[in-house]
């Protein structure tokens, strides 16, 4: 009943804020518009003042997943994930920071990334760490354009071309988040004001309308599968076992 009760208080939720829920299978993603980092030309402030923010609120259970993943189909890129309950970002070059832990509590927990020409900041919740950007691949202030998924990739990136684009090709193998992401925002500081846009999904799959837990009220997976709830009822997910099978059951 609680669980329940706690659902139908997200599905209010979403009817007054930009976001979405996953339900975690193999081809869960959210597609939102691309993130572009350009100043107007009419501003003229310094490197110093630039600064190009990505923020987003998250609510999931599952202790490691993919939040986040921006590209911009090079060498640049944005990750975000869970790593057993701590959120970890990472950024080209091998530059890592973590924040936060047991995030997985299934309440809501912000999460921002900004840059500037010579900063990286990452921020969850109240907890907040930054590193220097010495030798940036290309500096914010030119026309870069991050193509942003959240909670996963699609399918199409896990072979082929698709998967050689990827700056970081292990991310299309992420678990997904089970989960919700609202709030997603972009903001550009190009001198003395903010320009904030509110971003909202533009395509997407595993993207659930109902608010059902469908495993509560039956759970077919064998094995310690964990079971996802769809629209369309309980899907095990075999990922994590040596068993396959709808169920999986199957050695």
């Amino acid at each position: 009943m609680v669980a329940k009760l706690v659902l139908a208080t997200s599905a209010v939720l979403f009817t007054t804020v930009a976001g979405v829920l996953l339900d975690g299978s193999l081809n869960s993603y959210a597609r939102f518009p691309a993130w572009v980092r350009r100043c107007p030309p009419s501003h003229t402030a310094s490197g110093a003042n630039r600064t190009y923010t990505l923020s987003f609120d998250f609510e999931t259970r599952r202790a490691s997943c993919l939040l986040l993943y921006a590209d911009d189909g090079q060498d640049e890129f944005v990750a975000v994930r869970l790593v057993r309950g701590t959120a970890r970002l990472q950024l080209g070059a091998g530059r890592t920071l973590t924040a936060g832990s047991g995030l997985n509590d299934g309440r809501t927990h912000s999460v921002a990334v900004a840059l500037t020409d010579h900063l990286a900041t990452f921020s969850v919740d109240l907890a907040s760490h930054s590193l220097p950007l010495v030798t940036p691949t290309r500096s914010p202030v030119t026309a870069t354009e991050f193509s942003v998924y959240v909670g996963g990739l699609p399918d199409e990136f896990r072979s082929g071309q698709r998967l050689n684009q990827l700056a970081v090709p292990s991310a299309a193998f992420e678990p997904a988040l089970v989960g919700s992401v609202r709030n997603v925002a972009y903001t550009a500081r190009c001198g003395a004001g903010d320009d904030v846009e509110d971003v909202r999904m533009m395509s997407g799959s595993g993207v659930r309308s109902s608010v059902d837990d469908s495993c509560a009220d039956y759970d077919p997976c064998q094995n310690s599968a964990p079971c996802l709830s769809t629209d369309d009822g309980p899907l095990c997910d075999c990922a994590l076992t040596d068993y396959v099978g709808p169920f999986c059951d199957l050695g």
